[in-house]
């Protein structure tokens, strides 16, 4: 692709052009370009404090990266609209303008030393060690498109934001009696019974008349509407589309083998235990106890601030063990005591309980586990090479079936696919297997244009190109008809089990007992054990939860269901007892506290905008648009 590039600017054309550029500019000076500079690139203006153009759009691009990155892969502007993004951001942004300039009216200053503190304790800048690493942070910030300078003044002006809305944080106080009511409202639970009618129940319930057919027909119009299809033609390059082509030979699988053997070999372990003094005589005092003819515990059982107990170090590999200690220790026979051994910690007296002999992998040994490995990675590589060759020809205009043979890849003509990858028969195509980033493409560039090369997140490359449109369109009833018939039929035995749900109740009502009226209709009663408002662990339904907690003790409602319709009787309420649950009273209060201080921190963010006078440039904001 630079290559192309290299070649497009080498022509005598732009050289020429090149050169009368140059000539202009030695002429009549940089500063006669000035027109090229829009005079005001201020969107936002809160007092003093002014957010610039290239600001907000930095902000947008965050945001709509984040979105990105939600919905796995690209988002196109209609759906930043439909989510508001844009406007989300002029709010956020004329926030934190007000608190910047109010903070600079209190004359609030942040040291370097605590934004240093601050970046240092970022876990995301932390290393392995769980230590500050300075070239992790530098390449996060190049990733990112941040200087190091840039980076620590957003990082100060946040913790100057942070330190006026702590203020309000600390000041949120949360009533005994409000965190008392909340904790009973949520943890009240309600006992009751159910009885459910089946729609199922009623299986005759005639045929539709014609008007009333084209009734729900024009009803249910977007359940008989067929989606936009297209016909895409496909370039898919990934590991199972190039891994059959792979040979791997001798020389690299030695090389695989030399790279990873560590993973295979087992080391050599030994149990070991171990005495530790503080000087050299009591070391060999102990040793010289052990030689002498006592076990090594006798010893250690005998000697002050030793114990059996303490000394057992376990099975350890050389690498798991003090290097002096290893040196020793893995020169030494099973059952014999070694030292004294000195270390930065004292002397040791060590002896060797067993040895556990290590065993060095061959080739052949693990053969069946890298080769595969290898050839999935070099296929991998390959993908990476073939797609890359593929959006090269394509950008030197070559169409995408030249592209495609030029590159060793083939391209594969999907007939008709819709927004979910799917075929008219109900089926997802395999070209778009496993890559939705693939299936979006293929709905937002244009007919007839080849996309941009797609990485998805499962690994395959994509390069996409819709060749026709079949825009959505409403299905003939003639098509659909059976379909129109079973919705009918549906919807009347929902009605006929809805009806049967409020006979129970009115026979209730009027006087019979709910057992006999379920009897008599050939339903059961259900026990519904105490729940919450949310029917959490209950498995029930959210209606069901919503009927018992607006019900008084004994009364009965009617709740639908999935496939059916329930009457539920409350039976029974228990009330929560905070007493009895402290630290689930202190976790409410926490939660109303939070609550609490963002509701005055909004309210003191508002009041900010409309003191200091907040001016938002919508035409230059809709330019981000």
């Amino acid at each position: 692709m630079l290559q192309t590039i290299r070649e497009k600017t080498t022509g005598t054309v732009v050289k020429v052009l090149f050169g009368l550029l140059v000539l202009s500019f030695a002429l009549w000076g940089i500063g006669d370009y000035a027109f090229l500079r829009t005079t005001d690139e201020t969107a936002i203006k809160v007092g003093q404090t002014s957010v610039s153009l290239q600001q907000l759009d930095q902000e947008y691009r965050q945001a709509r990266d984040r979105l990105r990155r939600a919905f796995g892969g690209e988002v196109d502007e209609s759906l930043l609209r439909q989510f508001g993004v844009l406007d989300q951001t002029v709010e956020r942004a004329t926030t934190q303008a007000a608190l910047d300039e109010e903070a600079r009216r209190l004359g609030l200053v942040v040291s370097d030393a605590l934004v240093r503190t601050r970046i240092a304790s970022d876990p995301t800048f932390q290393g392995p060690t769980g230590q500050f690493d300075r070239f992790l942070f530098q390449r996060l910030l190049f990733e990112n498109g941040f200087s190091e300078q840039r980076f620590v003044e957003l990082v100060r002006a946040d913790i100057r934001r942070q330190a006026l809305l702590d203020a309000f944080e600390i000041g949120a106080v949360v009533p005994a009696a409000l965190a008392d009511r909340v904790y009973r409202h949520r943890n009240e639970r309600r006992a009751g019974e159910r009885v459910f009618v089946p729609a199922a129940a009623f299986q005759d319930v005639g045929e539709p008349t014609e008007a009333q057919l084209t009734e729900t027909y024009d009803a249910n119009i977007e359940r008989f509407t067929a989606p936009e299809y297209r016909a895409v033609s496909v370039v898919r390059v990934g590991v199972e589309e190039v891994e059959a082509a792979i040979q791997i030979d001798a020389k690299a699988l030695e090389e695989e083998f030399a790279a990873r053997r560590a993973e295979f070999d087992v080391p050599e372990r030994r149990e070991l235990k171990q005495m530790l003094f503080a000087n050299e005589a009591e070391a060999r005092a102990a040793l010289a106890a052990i030689e002498g003819g006592k076990t090594f515990d006798q010893v250690a059982g005998e000697t002050p601030g030793q114990s059996p107990e303490r000394a057992s170090l376990g099975e350890v590999t050389r690498r798991e063990t003090i290097p002096e200690i290893a040196e020793a220790a893995f020169a030494g026979e099973a059952g014999k005591s070694i030292g004294p051994v000195r270390t930065p910690f004292g002397w040791h007296v060590v002896q060797i309980v067993s040895v556990k002999p290590g065993e060095d992998a061959t080739l052949e040994s693990v053969r069946a586990r890298i080769e595969p490995d290898l050839k999935r990675r070099l296929a991998a590589e390959r993908a990476f090479e073939i797609a890359n060759r593929v959006e090269d020809q394509i950008t030197r205009g070559r169409t995408l079936e030249d592209a495609a043979a030029g590159a060793g890849a083939s391209v594969v003509k999907v007939a008709a696919v819709d927004a979910r990858g799917r075929n008219p028969a109900g089926e997802i195509e395999s070209a778009f297997s496993g890559a939705p980033e693939a299936v979006r493409a293929a709905f937002e560039t244009p007919a007839g244009r080849e996309s941009q090369l797609i990485e998805t997140r499962t690994g395959p490359f994509f390069v996409v190109r819709p060749d026709a449109v079949t825009p959505a369109q409403r299905r003939p009833m003639a098509d659909v008809r059976a379909e129109v018939v079973a919705l009918w039929q549906a919807e009347r035995r929902d009605e006929r089990a809805a009806e049967r749900a409020r006979a129970i109740v009115a026979a209730v009502e009027g006087g019979e007992t709910l057992e006999a009226a379920a009897l008599r209709l050939n339903v059961r009663i259900e026990t519904i054990d105490p729940i919450l408002r949310t029917g959490d662990g209950a498995r029930l339904p959210a209606q069901i939860a919503a009927r018992l907690f607006a019900l008084e003790p004994g009364k009965l409602a009617t709740a639908p269901g999935l496939e059916g319709h329930y009457v539920v009787r409350l039976t029974r309420i228990v009330p929560a007892d905070p007493a009895a649950d402290p630290n689930g009273v202190e976790q409410v209060r926490t939660q109303l506290r939070r609550d609490i201080a963002g509701d005055l921190t909004a309210e003191y963010a508002q009041g900010l905008r409309q003191r200091l006078g907040t001016t938002v440039n919508r035409a230059i904001v809709d330019r981000l648009n």
